[in-house]
Order: structure tokens, then sequence, then C-alpha cells
């Protein structure tokens, strides 16, 4: 009995070693994934070539969900048809002036800045700032998430606006709640307009197959719609890159 004892004391210490090893193993993988996060930020660069190739990329993405914005607000602008010339340049110039300034004052002096070690988004900038403050209705921040990813922190000089505001948001949690439900409507508004804008611009594109066939009748074209919406998600699985690659071609040209 006591030969049995010992054996199953020796099987349970080899069992602690061997998982102890494998903890220091995977501590040592953590630790030298961490030091290459710690640093991909500032090794990581972007050639010329790439910087043009993604570039072009970008014309199936962004420029498509520009460019045919304007086409179903053109369209739905118009519902009772057109009485004078000049409520046409009005409407055009003001579709011209929404896609010059917004994208100037909205993407270059805000978006482009705040971004979270490069990640944009709703959510990313309310991690950023619960990051730098105490934002967090439930506080969960530990000392080694600095050391485990790339994630730091910023200093904000004393009395600066930014430092008041955040001392503002911080003094009370109806604030932070505020804060939070800020954040999910805007996330809300963000999901729902990728779901209905390529409803709309698909469904008023189809529309213009009635033009020279009046006799189709309206559910013909909403089949169509569907068809080409049910095509287009299918090709989502395969990645923004591929894509992107798909489509760029189509809209340059």
């Amino acid at each position: 009995m006591a030969e049995i004892g010992e054996g199953e004391e020796t099987i349970e210490g080899r069992n602690v070693g061997a998982m102890w090893d494998l903890e220091q193993k995977l501590d040592q993988l953590m630790d030298e994934e961490a030091h290459k996060l710690k640093n991909i930020q500032k090794e990581k660069g972007l050639s010329t070539l790439m910087l043009l190739r993604l570039a072009f990329q970008s014309l199936g993405i962004v420029y498509g969900d520009l460019g045919t914005s304007p086409l179903y607000v053109f369209y739905n602008t118009f519902p009772d048809g057109i009485n004078d010339t000049e409520d046409v340049i009005g409407a055009l110039s003001l579709i011209i002036y929404s896609l010059l300034l917004i994208p100037l004052i909205k993407y270059v002096f805000i978006v482009c800045k705040a971004n979270d070690n490069g990640q944009g988004g709703t959510l990313a900038i309310y991690s950023l700032l619960c990051r730098n403050g105490k934002l967090k209705l439930i506080p969960d921040q530990q000392r080694s998430d600095q050391e485990l990813t790339t994630y730091g922190r910023t200093f904000l000089p004393e009395g600066s606006m930014a430092a008041k505001t955040m001392n503002w948001l911080e003094k009370k949690d109806s604030r932070k709640r505020a804060l939070l439900i800020i954040v999910l409507v805007g996330t809300c508004m963000t999901i729902g307009d990728g779901i209905f804008t390529p409803a709309i611009s698909v469904l008023s594109a189809t529309g213009g197959i009635k033009v020279n066939n009046p006799q189709m009748s309206s559910d013909t074209v909403v089949i169509v719609a569907v068809l080409i919406l049910v095509g287009l998600f299918s090709m989502q699985q395969y990645g923004t890159d591929k894509v992107a690659w798909l489509f760029a071609p189509i809209v340059f040209i």
C-alpha cells in the first residue's frame, strides 16, 4: 500500500511538473509576443508602392459608397418632378458640399487623429477614453495589460481642455452611463447604416430597369435587388482585400 501511495505521488508530481513546464513555455511565448507587439507600431511603415496599392483598393470600398449615395439622394430630392433648373443646381451643390466638407472635417481632422493604436470606430475610441480615464462602470484594468499589449496611455496636460473634460466625466456615474449609451447608440446607428445603405443603393440602381421597361412590375425590381444583395453579402466571406480588388477596377473604369 505504501508503494502504491508513493507511485501515485510520483505520477502526480510528474503531472504537476509537466503543467509547470507548459505554463512556463506559454508565459515565454506570451512575453515574446508582447515584446513584438510593443514595437510593432514603430516598426510598421508603408512604402510608396503599398500606399498606391491601398489607395487603388479604396476605390472599390470607400469611393463606391461615396459615389452611389448621391444617386439615390438626388433621385429622391425631387419626388414630384423638377419645376426649376435652379433647384437642380442647388441640390447638386448641397451634395457636393456635403461630400467635400464631411470627409475633410470629420475624417481628416477628427477620425484620422483619434484612433486606438490604428484602430478606429466608436468602441475603439471609447476603449481609448476608458484606458486614459476612470470612465468604466466596472473597472477591470490590470497592470499586466500594459506589458501584454501595445496600448499605452496618454498624459493629459493639467489645465488643458482634454483634462478638464475627462475630470468632468469622471466625477459622476450618470455621466459615465450617458457616455456609454451614446457609444452604444452610435454603434447601432453604424450597424444600421451598413445594413440599410446597400439595400437602398441596390434598389435605387435596379429601379433604372423600369426606365427601358415601363411594363415591368415593382415586384420584379425588388426580386432582382434581393438577388444582387445576396450575391454581394455572400462575397464578404472572402475578406475586404479580395472584394476591394474585384470592385476597384470596375469603379476606376
